[in-house]
């Protein structure tokens, strides 16, 4: 199989981010007791944006809400309802905000948080090689062993690029009381999966995340043998301006 050069320019920026321990902050959660899953009404009207911040740093309410996914995308409906994250323009700075904890909210359920590790641990390690090696050294065990876990966790983070475009054509930034570097950090992990998409949406439209599970778990699939996610105007990197104004808001290097 081909290897995806594409990915090579979010290995350097990738650690480049990864060299400053604040930006794996969101590794750190404050609660390691269980939790009941929080009513969607805790994080609406005033002080909604503060509750699910902080809930959002605790393990425990993490993991209640990974098993309740009806009460998590009723929390990001109210969320995108109130604060049009998901069309913009983001406006405001609880806009925004309300946007980075969408985008949060949205992986950590689904385990895109643990993906991000995963890619930022793996491109440490080794060298990039072909669609399948990547994607497999990067996609969550458990994610990988059931196809409607991968299939919500590959829809949000989907859904996370077009919030996080979003924000970045927003100003000014940085949002006050961000880890801005977190940010930046699933922004571009983000986007690298849209893009993964948008290549096998090439061969395979329709099909595009269960030909990526087959192709994880070394199934039957048509993509085996993808060629290298090809050059457009959104590649290198410098021409995503939106994703250029997060990394700049983080104060991390963008490659020129």
């Amino acid at each position: 199989m081909a290897r995806t050069k594409a990915f090579l320019p979010f290995i350097a920026v990738l650690l480049a981010l990864s060299g400053c321990s604040a930006f794996f902050s969101f590794n750190a959660f404050s609660s390691l007791d269980k939790a009941s899953v929080p009513n969607p009404s805790r994080y609406q009207g005033p002080g909604g944006l503060a509750n699910l911040q902080s809930d959002l740093a605790s393990k425990a309410i993490v993991n209640a809400l990974k098993g309740d996914l009806t009460t998590v995308n009723i929390i990001l409906s109210n969320l995108d309802a109130s604060y049009n994250v998901k069309t913009g323009p983001l406006t405001t700075p609880d806009q925004q905000t309300a946007a980075i904890l969408y985008s949060d909210l949205a992986l950590k359920s689904t385990s895109g948080d643990i993906l991000v590790n995963n890619v930022v641990a793996t491109i440490m390690t080794q060298a990039p090689g072909n669609l399948q090696s990547i994607l497999s050294s990067i996609v969550p065990a458990d994610v990988a062993a059931d196809f409607a876990k991968f299939d919500d966790m590959m829809n949000e983070l989907l859904v996370a690029n077009s919030v996080y475009t979003n924000l970045g054509n927003s100003t000014p930034l940085p949002v006050p009381g961000m880890n801005m570097g977190d940010v930046a950090q699933k922004a571009a992990v983000a986007y690298l999966m849209q893009k993964v998409f948008d290549r096998v949406h090439l061969v395979d439209a329709g099909t595009e995340i269960a030909e990526m599970f087959a192709l994880v778990n070394n199934q039957a699939n048509n993509i085996a043998n993808l060629n290298t996610i090809p050059a457009d105007p959104l590649n290198p990197l410098s021409a995503v301006p939106w994703l250029k104004n997060i990394f700049d808001a983080a104060g991390a290097p963008y490659p020129a």
